[in-house]
């Protein structure tokens, strides 16, 4: 069954919104909530089969998504990863809702492409701060779509901008990855560790190729990185200016030798794909894995922001043969052996 609310004509933020969840009642107070908060063109739909034959009905695409996670049949991280593929919703914000002994569960679900989440009981503050936050997302990626359009090809994005890579859905918007490492707090943040990478010639080759196929070597590049740390059930993100942060269970730990090894074949095949195309080859730095002291007073974004800058001090860089920094310990176990701050 599918509830459809009349579109606001009020001034508010414009949002095309679907909500997906199999209780009736709280269709009925999102509903009533998220008017509040401006937007009233919203769907309701109960059940995951529902929402994906809606979506690749309609014309106009949503420009926004809020799922259950706790639905039967297809439930809401399941229903998150197959809306990823779907052309009309892959770039669109996706928030999922939990109540809060299924906060476990959200880490899968960010995994499988969420952007956020939002605990059930539904407070008016946070739906706010959320929509605020997916509405931003929603104009920026409406900007670029503006430009790329227009006859004038001037870029489209810059060097420093931290763009939705096209990569695999372990590989997160930086948002995303902020909010993700803020739901897990200081206390789970102790059993993870964080790695931040960096092409080392990403400015070279921002300038030679552009930003759409800097963009598109970028994302291989986030490929390659989420598969060398698959076995740490890493979550990657790219965080601008070619640099990366990758975000991994501290146990069993990070060999960094085996992640040399594994980037550095990788990077090898991707390097004579793109050396038949002409073009110059990718090197990746990469950064001493940090992990988050007890006493530490760093909060858990900043966290990310000091491995990124990690990279800058790389304990080897990939993708040259034989190459590892001078000096760099040949190998580090995260959990006894990285920086801990």
């Amino acid at each position: 069954m599918e509830l459809l609310i009349s579109r606001s004509k009020n001034g508010d933020p414009y949002l095309k919104i679907l909500v997906v969840d199999d209780e009736p009642l709280f269709c009925e107070l999102i509903k009533a909530e998220l008017a509040t908060c401006g937007y009233s063109d919203v769907r309701i739909v109960h059940s995951g089969v529902e929402a994906l034959k809606l979506v690749r009905a309609e014309k106009e695409p949503f420009d926004c998504f809020l799922l259950d996670i706790n639905m039967p049949g297809m439930d809401g991280i399941q229903l998150c990863s197959s809306l990823r593929l779907e052309p009309a919703a892959t770039d669109a914000p996706f928030i999922m809702v939990t109540v809060r002994s299924e906060l476990e569960s959200v880490d899968k679900a960010f995994a499988a492409g969420a952007t956020d989440y939002i605990t059930k009981p539904i407070s008016h503050r946070d739906l706010l701060g959320r929509m605020g936050m997916a509405a931003g997302m929603v104009r920026e990626r409406a900007a670029r779509k503006a430009a790329m359009a227009t006859e004038d090809r001037h870029e489209r994005f810059s060097f420093e901008d931290a763009v939705r890579l096209e990569a695999d859905h372990s590989c997160l918007d930086y948002l995303a990855m902020q909010n993700y490492v803020l739901k897990l707090g200081s206390m789970r943040m102790f059993s993870h560790v964080v790695i931040g990478f960096r092409v080392a010639n990403a400015s070279e080759l921002f300038s030679m190729l552009g930003d759409i196929e800097f963009k598109d070597v970028m994302s291989d590049v986030a490929e390659i990185i989420v598969e060398a740390l698959r076995t740490s059930d890493a979550i990657v993100s790219y965080a601008g200016s070619g640099a990366f942060v990758a975000l991994a269970r501290r146990y069993p730990g990070v060999d960094t030798d085996d992640l040399f090894d594994q980037l550095q074949a990788r990077l090898a095949a991707l390097n004579g794909w793109y050396s038949n195309l002409g073009q110059i080859p990718v090197r990746l730095d990469v950064g001493s894995p940090y992990y988050r002291g007890l006493l530490s007073f760093l909060t858990p974004t900043e966290v990310l922001d000091e491995a990124v800058e990690g990279a800058w001090k790389p304990i080897f860089t990939a993708g040259v043969e034989n190459e590892r920094v001078a000096g760099g310990p040949k190998r580090i176990r995260a959990q006894v052996g990285g920086k801990r701050r």
